[in-house]
């Protein structure tokens, strides 16, 4: 069982410290700096002096790192153009220094409020990902909270090399509400916790392959993860995209028309669905056969 408190109920700056070596957070463009979207403003809705995002340099371990944190209590931890901004700097200023970069996700995704600024600004993080990864600099993203990594930043958490997920962590590209929007509430109930969690949930994640690490729901295991993964790259070739596409194909292929979730991880392997449904994270890593 994990100790201290639980992950996901903790603040981005709580998160923060957790993971960083006692003291040595040093935090970059703090709220002093008075950083705000121009946007919100214009719309008449309150802005937040670090614009939803934690960002500095750190340790790990004793190893340099530069860190971020979202704040899903501000605008669901959407991405407009200087959060985006923040984001974009802090992995160019990792792949310049060659420190890893870890980022914990708490995002819907862009805001709708600042259209094209935020969509911008996620490309421009990509970019800077990708520049890490070419220089074989480990960008990881922790995705631990209810709010998930959702919509760009669902995509923004894939290229990173790595993701460490608990339970409580949710990735996709559209959230559960904008799926019911378009699809109807018959093809997808998103008022239905069992059917999101076992869709978008750290535990099918990690079956699939999309998440590298499943941990307990408590700051020294997302710790210990995320340590274990600060000496390892996983530089992009073409040759690993198109296995990549073939993998994806083959989900696609079998998992496409599935309407059940359940029938997904019995697919992958999984026989006692009660059973895994309890399991802890560590405990359905154990049993999960991922890939077959």
């Amino acid at each position: 069982m994990t100790s201290g408190p639980l992950f996901h109920e903790q603040t981005a700056r709580q998160r923060i410290a957790a993971l960083a070596d006692t003291g040595s957070f040093a935090e970059l463009l703090p709220p002093p700096e008075r950083l705000t979207s121009p946007y919100l403003v214009q719309l008449g809705i309150p802005v937040s002096f670090d614009d939803g995002l934690v960002i500095g340099r750190a340790k790990i371990g004793g190893k340099k790192v530069y860190l971020a944190a979202q704040v899903g209590q501000f605008v669901g931890g959407a991405v407009g153009e200087i959060h985006g901004a923040k984001l974009t700097g802090l992995f160019k200023a990792a792949a310049r220094d060659r420190v890893p970069c870890v980022l914990i996700i708490e995002s819907g995704g862009v805001r709708l409020h600042e259209g094209s600024a935020g969509e911008i600004a996620i490309a421009e993080t990509m970019r800077a990902i990708f520049e890490c990864r070419a220089k074989k600099v480990p960008t990881i993203a922790v995705i631990a909270t209810d709010i998930g990594a959702y919509g760009g930043m669902g995509i923004l958490s894939t290229c990173c090399d790595f993701r460490v997920m608990t339970e409580h962590g949710r990735l996709g590209i559209s959230g559960p509400i904008v799926i019911e929007k378009w699809m109807g509430k018959k093809a997808y109930d998103s008022s239905n916790r069992a059917l999101v969690w076992k869709t978008s949930g750290g535990k099918t994640k990690y079956l699939l392959g999309d998440a590298d690490a499943l941990v307990h729901d408590g700051a020294d295991a997302v710790r210990d993860a995320v340590a274990k993964l600060l000496g390892k790259s996983s530089p992009v070739s073409l040759k690993g995209v198109k296995e990549r596409q073939k993998e994806l194909e083959k989900r696609l292929k079998r998992f496409g028309d599935t309407a059940d979730p359940d029938a997904v991880w019995k697919g992958m392997g999984v026989r006692n669905i009660e059973a895994a449904s309890l399991a802890s994270g560590p405990e359905f890593a154990a049993l999960a056969k991922r890939g077959k």
